[in-house]
């Protein structure tokens, strides 16, 4: 694929805000991977329960992961938005892991035993109060591809886009400067990250597994689809609810033009990374949440290639060019 190997930039590693997310997939990866085996082949009805369809299935551990999110921000970025899917009550993560896990995270200090305050790459000092900068929004997405999950396919991820806030009276709704995007994928055992004006990359395993490593951090370079590849492949997604589907499916044939093929593989936040990867040419879908695409969105952009964000349930797509994510645009 179009990627270099090379190492991580120290002006990524070290920035707060990555930091931060690097903290919150920690959290998920260690939380998605204990609470698979309890939720048995049979989708057992306690840990798993469904929300517009029974392939739409939302786990407990989505919740359980939104809740240690949303604690963990607001004791780290308190003056902050963080948007999620499943509006969990707060949950310290101080309270739930244990402390050789806990001295794993940035943000927690050892000898008061509590998380601190952090604050962004954008304040002269990084370790200034969290109030010193731009307010933020967080989107959240603890399981991207729950459907996946809960049936052992590898395609899952827990999925973070961060963005400043552009007016208090539009707050959530994702439409100020992208500033970092974050997935972690412990089915694929890889984490994509991008900051803002600093590229985009791929990383085998977690990126907290590197922080104790006196050596740079090894990574991928995404730049897209390299030029003369054969055939091109478009991912893309279909609505849970069966009223929706016939509508989708007669525009798919329009939708394909320019394709070979399409790949479904059920995460939004793993396709647009695949766009940026290389593995695919390009996305559409419609109908998903601003934690569906926050995260990979910024990766598809900073590896170079352009993106349409569709707010809440609008039309999302990623592609090489404006031209080809106008056309997937208007065809989905």
């Amino acid at each position: 694929m179009n990627s270099e190997l090379e190492s991580l930039p120290a002006e990524i590693v070290d920035l707060p805000l990555i930091r931060i997310a690097s903290d919150l997939s920690l959290m998920a990866w260690e939380q998605i991977l204990a609470w698979r085996p309890l939720l048995g082949a049979s989708l057992d009805a306690s840990v798993v329960d469904t929300k517009t369809s029974p392939n739409d299935l939302v786990t407990r551990a989505d919740a359980q992961i939104e809740a240690l999110v949303r604690g963990y921000l607001n004791r780290v970025r308190p003056h902050d938005l963080m948007v999620g899917e499943e509006g969990s009550e707060a949950l310290d993560p101080v309270e739930v892991f244990p402390t050789d896990f806990l001295l794993k995270l940035h943000a927690f200090d050892s000898e008061s035993g509590r998380l601190l305050e952090l604050g962004d790459e954008r304040q002269s000092n990084g370790a200034a109060g969290a109030d010193d900068g731009p307010r933020l929004e967080w989107h959240v997405d603890p399981i991207d591809g729950t459907v996946n999950y809960v049936r052992s396919i590898e395609h899952h991820a827990f999925s973070v886009g961060v963005c400043e806030v552009a007016d208090e009276e539009d707050a959530g709704l994702g439409l100020g400067v992208w500033r970092i995007g974050l997935v972690a994928s412990p089915g694929l055992d890889a984490t994509w990250l991008a900051a803002a004006g600093r590229g985009a990359f791929r990383v085998d395993g977690r990126l907290a597994d590197y922080r104790e490593s006196s050596s740079a951090v090894p990574a991928r370079r995404l730049r897209g689809t390299p030029p003369g590849l054969s055939g091109r492949l478009l991912a893309t997604g279909f609505a849970y609810a069966l009223s929706s589907r016939g509508v989708q499916l007669a525009k798919l044939e329009d939708l394909m033009t320019g394709y070979d093929d399409i790949r479904r593989c059920g995460s939004a936040a793993l396709d647009l990374c695949m766009v940026a990867e290389g593995r695919v040419n390009g996305y559409a879908e419609r109908g998903l949440g601003i934690y569906d695409y926050a995260g990979g969105a910024v990766i598809v952009e900073e590896a170079g290639l352009k993106v349409s964000r569709g707010g809440s349930g609008g039309p999302t797509a990623a592609a090489d060019t404006q031209d080809e994510v106008d056309r997937l645009i208007a065809a989905i």
